[in-house]
């Protein structure tokens, strides 16, 4: 399923480029003088509202980032994960104080999450455009988003009187990381009516990741489980530094937009749109590509130096 989806992103995404790269090369033949708004072959209505819409152009993006729940994977404490639960669990200081947590009773990892998600997440940033003609032209954009995302992990905490069966708890694990795009790509649009064009975008997309948070929470406790002690673990009193610990991944990937310009005047529209990614992340274990989606509005200036 998974290469099935690759597949026919792969197709339509050199398809639009090629509708690009043809309109590309048919529009930079035409004559300025034939492009007040759109050039077309049948004559315009004299009363119809025009505007020019060649130049560089300015945007701020806004909107929603829907990531997908592979790379939430990262923060679930498996043991396959840099970051793990047993760095908390297995140290002797840490179960002494958990334990004292539980009515000093000993307790046992019972089963992690394995299918964590983000949550939907607010993702701002800006955009800069050059059209060199009526419909076409480059773009470059950076939007960053805070993700976070939150589950459980289960103990089996043994019986107060050893008498009954051990129980099961449920606690809190969690993550939260920082996210940059950088896209680079072509725009193409059409005129959809009088003061509305509808647009499409495809391009090249680099993401940095930086993990923020990665812990448990147990009862009134709280734990980080980024090991910035390394291999001789956490000993109260013992003086040793904790490290500074930096976690991040570089990773790249496609994306495609379609969205609808909603113009006020020559100089400012309102932009918006839907975005896939498809794009891995370059997290230490998560190097697969999975698909991404963005809901945004760009408020989109033009000739604003």
């Amino acid at each position: 399923m998974r290469s099935l989806f690759a597949t026919v992103f792969l197709f339509l995404y050199v398809c639009t480029l090629s509708l690009f790269a043809q309109n590309f090369f048919t529009e930079i033949k035409e004559s300025d003088s034939k492009s007040a708004f759109f050039y077309e072959e049948k004559k315009k209505d004299p009363n119809e509202t025009t505007f020019d819409n060649r130049g560089l152009m300015f945007g701020l993006n806004l909107g929603m980032l829907k990531a997908n729940g592979y790379n939430a994977n990262y923060y679930n404490g498996s043991s396959r994960n840099v970051n793990t639960i047993n760095y908390i669990l297995n140290n002797q200081y840490y179960y002494n104080d958990i334990r004292r947590e539980l009515n000093n009773r000993n307790f046992e990892l019972y089963e992690l999450p394995t299918q964590m998600k983000f949550d939907l997440t607010l993702s701002v940033g800006f955009y800069l455009r050059y059209l060199f003609n009526q419909h076409n032209g480059f773009f470059i954009q950076f939007n960053y988003a805070k993700l976070s995302t939150n589950d459980v992990f289960t103990l089996k905490i043994d019986s107060a009187n050893f008498t009954s069966e051990p129980s099961l708890r449920l606690f809190n694990i969690y993550g939260q990381e920082e996210r940059t795009y950088i896209d680079f790509g072509f725009h193409h649009e059409n005129r959809l009516g009088n003061k509305t064009n509808w647009f499409v975008e495809t391009g090249f997309n680099i993401n940095s990741t930086k993990v923020l948070k990665s812990g448990i929470t147990i009862g009134s406790l709280d734990y980080s489980i980024i090991n910035v002690y390394g291999s001789q673990g956490y000993v109260p009193g013992s003086g040793a530094a904790p490290y500074n610990v930096t976690q991040t991944g570089i990773g790249y990937g496609f994306f495609g937009t379609a969205g609808i310009r909603l113009l006020f005047n020559e100089y400012v529209s309102i932009d918006p749109y839907i975005s896939l990614y498809y794009q891995r992340t370059g997290l230490e274990g998560y190097s697969d590509f999975k698909p991404s989606y963005t809901f945004m509005v760009r408020i989109l200036l033009r000739n604003f130096l």
